[in-house]
Formats: structure tokens, C-alpha cells, sequence
């Protein structure tokens, strides 16, 4: 992979993996929304990096707008779709407007192709492992979650995109997360807010929510974006993670202990065993990529 195509490439995720692929030597060509000088595009994406402003509504003019800024894809590059939108959140919004992002990701793969791209990787979501095993009438508890419209989509965007892409004959990689967090726990989510209140000993509310989750920092994910880009075989689908799922409530402890200097090993916070543990199984990402998470909660203190 010598270069690389990212859309979604302002938000966090997109952000911080086309900066990583940048410091590696990759040329990157960011697509997104926002209007970003030459200097914003080099403090947010490195040196190796164009933009392109561009929304995933108009994607099918992407093959002319490369043209037109003379950034050629060559002959190994790999196309990273990143691009999600909500109302005010990537999960808000109505059904329709979760579902055209299903059909943007789609048309991408089609426009990768036509582009020269010789793979496309996908960006979904656990939630959608989560409703389609649901929906099959896996698992023993019902599916909780109020991000059904979001899950749904997401499923439909890989199946879309998974479709295209054998009609269009390029390789295809399905990649899922389950929560990316930046070590600085800046762009704040509630579980971001959270950790941060519990580092700086304030109090926070005690979580209701009883669902399995994986913490990853988006530095380890976006390692694992560059092996996939590198390695990701076509036809897998990849969760990137710890493999170590965990309740809110036991991450929220684990953090007080980590802070308060107390021993982690004093909590019971084991590995899930349950009908969603299976979910969560890095395994097929180590053997193909070699990927291994290095970034972990004493390293998160650190940097607050």
C-alpha cells in the first residue's frame, strides 16, 4: 500500500488514521466536508496529505475532482471509507438519512474501482454484528440498544458494499469497532466525559447499561487500518480490539482503581463468557495482520 484514499477523514477515527498513514510515508488523499486550508491539511493529516472537500452525497464526482487536482491513485492504492453521517451524532437522524449513507459507501466501492484502487475496507460497527445475530435469533438476551435505525444501516452497508464489490472485482475487507477512544479522551462522548471525570476524581453517574463493550484507542486502531491496508485478506471481516469486552460499570471501576493507585488485579474484570464474547475475537485480525494492541488504561492516565 503505497497510497491511500480515506473519506470521513475529519472525524476521529479517519482523522487520526490518515495522520498515522502519513507519518509512515503513505501518500493520503483525505476526503471530507469541512473547508481546510493547505496548513489545516498538514497539522491534521501530515505531509503526505491532500484534501479533497468533499461530501459523500457527491462522490460520484470523485474520479473528476482527482483529476482535477492531479493526485494519481497508482497502482497499489487502497480505498478507506470512514464516511458516516448523522443529525447531531453519527447514530441520530432519521431511518432514511442512516440509510443513504449505506448507499454513499456502496457507490464508493464502485468509484474505488474506477479509480484504480485495488482493495476497499469498509468501516462498520459491533452494533450491527449485534441486531443481525438478534434478528437471527442468536444470543439469550434481547437487542437493547436505541441505535437500531445506525445498526441496521451499518448492516446494510456492508452487505451493499460487499455486493458491489464482487460485481466490480475489487477486494473487499469488512472492519468493525466497537468504541474507538483517543488517549486524551478529547472529542467527548459519554463514555470520554466519564473516564475523564473519574480521572480527575470527580463523581459521574453509575452506568444502567449492561452491554458488553471494547475500549480501544484510536492509536492502536489506526495501526490496525494500516496492516488491514497492508495484509486484510479479501472476504474477511475483522473486529479491531482488546478482545477483552467489558460492562461500562467495570471499566468505570477499573479506571477509579487505576487512579486511586489501587491494584487492578483486586477487580474481577475476566474476559466476558457469553453468547456475545464470540464478537469480540481479534483473532482472524492477528493471524492475517499480525496486529497487536500496545495502548492501554495506565497509558491513558499518563496523557491526562
Amino acid at each position: 500500500m503505497k497510497k491511500a484514499i480515506i473519506t470521513g477523514a475529519t472525524g476521529l477515527v479517519g482523522a487520526a488514521v490518515a495522520k498515522h498513514f502519513s507519518s509512515l510515508g503513505v501518500d493520503v488523499l483525505c476526503l471530507g466536508r469541512q473547508a481546510l486550508n493547505q496548513e489545516d491539511v498538514s497539522r491534521h493529516f501530515g505531509v503526505n496529505a491532500s484534501y479533497l472537500k468533499l461530501a459523500m452525497k457527491d462522490i460520484e464526482s470523485l474520479v473528476e475532482q482527482v483529476d482535477l487536482i492531479n493526485w494519481s491513485p497508482g497502482s497499489e492504492c487502497v480505498f478507506f471509507n470512514f464516511a458516516w453521517q448523522g443529525h447531531k451524532k453519527l447514530t441520530d437522524g432519521s431511518f432514511e438519512k442512516q440509510l443513504n449513507n449505506a448507499i454513499h459507501s456502496a457507490e464508493s466501492v464502485r468509484f474505488a474501482k474506477k479509480l484504480g484502487c485495488i482493495k476497499f475496507v469498509n468501516v462498520g460497527t459491533l452494533e450491527e454484528t449485534m441486531i443481525e445475530k438478534f434478528m437471527e435469533g442468536g444470543g439469550n438476551s434481547l437487542y437493547h440498544s436505541k441505535q437500531i435505525d445506525y445498526a441496521l444501516a451499518k448492516l446494510a452497508s456492508r452487505d451493499m458494499c460487499k455486493m458491489i464489490a464482487y460485481l466490480e472485482k475489487i477486494d473487499y475487507v469488512h472492519t468493525r469497532l466497537s468504541v474507538p477512544l483517543a488517549s486524551n479522551l478529547s472529542r467527548g462522548t459519554y463514555i470520554a466525559e466519564t473516564l475523564k471525570k473519574i480521572a480527575e476524581g470527580k463523581p459521574y453517574d453509575e452506568p444502567s447499561n449492561k452491554q458488553l463493550f471494547d475500549i480501544v484507542f484510536i492509536e492502536d486502531v489506526a495501526q490496525a487500518y494500516y496492516l488491514i491496508g497492508l495484509k486484510g485478506k479479501n472476504k474477511a471481516d475483522y473486529f479491531i480490539g482488546t478482545s477483552k469486552p467489558a460492562t461500562l460499570e467495570q471499566y468505570f471501576k477499573k479506571l477509579s482503581y487505576l487512579v486511586n493507585d489501587s491494584s487492578v488485579e483486586e477487580l474481577d474484570i475476566d474476559v466476558a463468557i457469553d453468547d456475545d464474547a464470540e464478537l469480540f475475537d481479534t483473532e482472524p485480525l492477528c493471524q492475517d495482520t499480525g496486529f497487536v494492541v500496545l495502548t492501554k488504561f495506565e497509558d491513558m492516565i499518563k496523557h491526562l
